[in-house]
């Protein structure tokens, strides 16, 4: 993605904005994407200092997702926004969540892995179809039926093995 490489060598001390739209064609350009479509819009914000650039990135629009309860895919908003600052002049520095370090050799930023990985984190841990949406209702039919939390009596009876260790009590 060419929006999202800022080309910072040469630019004044400063404030400057950026932004980029990505589509389907972002999501499949990077390997193993677990999000395949989608449609997100990235504003940022960077103020440019000597050694240093600080971001504000935004992240805003829906992804596509697989329903974790009837797997039909569905649309997820995305929401976020990250600070982040770069170091301009770090050959021997590591990264670290909110610090990028980069060799003063280097005259662009490329923000996509970073950008990826901001909306991966905003996506909810569990992802299950709107309500107003509702899961597909043949899957849930189904799940009721199955009651994967009750347990059959042969299930309830314990086994005689562990019965032993009930009354065993440790001094410890």
């Amino acid at each position: 993605m060419k929006d999202l490489v800022i080309p910072f060598a040469g630019m004044k001390e400063g404030d400057y904005s950026f932004s980029a739209e990505l589509d389907d064609t972002f999501f499949e350009a990077l390997e193993f994407s677990e999000i395949q479509t989608g449609n997100i819009k990235v504003a940022i914000e960077m103020e440019r200092r000597q050694h240093l650039l600080n971001l504000n990135v935004a992240i805003d629009g829906n992804v596509d997702l697989e329903c974790d309860r009837c797997g039909n895919m569905y649309s997820q908003e995305i929401e976020d926004q990250r600070n982040v600052v770069v170091n301009l002049n770090a050959d021997h520095f590591e990264d670290e969540d909110d610090l990028i370090s980069i060799p003063q050799s280097q005259n662009e930023l490329d923000l996509t892995p970073y950008v990826y990985q901001y909306i991966v984190l905003a996506i909810p841990a569990k992802r299950v179809c709107p309500e107003n949406v509702g899961c597909d209702p043949d899957v849930i039919q189904k799940l009721d039926q199955l009651h994967p939390g009750e347990k059959t009596e042969e299930e309830n009876k314990s086994d005689p093995r562990w019965n032993a260790l009930k009354n065993f009590k440790s001094d410890n």
